[in-house]
């Protein structure tokens, strides 16, 4: 019975240790396939956290409690603070590309400026997802922006 007792919790640790280990890097763009991607990001919203490129965490304010990327279809969209951006994105060779879409236009002045949070999508080249995390890459791999996976 002892054996059968030992046997089991170290099954049990090692399936702990695999689970643990696994989930720490969910997948980066780099080794799965372009359908995955898609698939992964399709009907998902992510809340930004810091603007990495920038040097600039994300601080909520009354006025701005949060500023959320998401994905549906094949489409995007996203907010500064101030204007709202979207349009069409695409993944091929394993690479994102947020392409040209539409934004407002509308006037953001000086008083505006801590609540606007203009994250470069268009240099995005690539993303990696960590656990609940969303990293935009440039060409270089360097992190443009981080955010957190919304909860629906």
């Amino acid at each position: 019975m002892k054996v059968f007792a030992t046997l089991g919790l170290i099954v049990l640790m090692n399936l702990g240790m695999t689970s643990c280990s696994s989930s720490q890097i969910v997948f980066d763009t780099k080794k799965e396939k372009s359908e995955k991607i898609m698939n992964v990001l399709n009907n998902t919203s992510w809340v930004l956290k810091r603007i990495d490129i920038a040097d600039r965490d994300f601080v909520p304010t009354e006025e701005q409690k949060e500023l959320v990327l998401s994905f549906a279809d094949n489409y995007y969209n996203t907010s500064d603070g101030c204007n709202g951006q979207g349009g069409e994105f695409t993944i091929e060779d394993n690479k994102i590309d947020f392409g040209i879409g539409m934004s407002t236009m509308r006037y953001c002045g000086e008083e505006m400026a801590h609540l606007i949070y203009s994250v470069p999508t268009q240099n995005a080249k690539s993303i990696r997802i960590i656990k609940n995390q969303l990293q935009l890459l440039d060409e270089n791999e360097n992190v443009i922006a981080t955010y957190l996976k919304k909860e629906k």
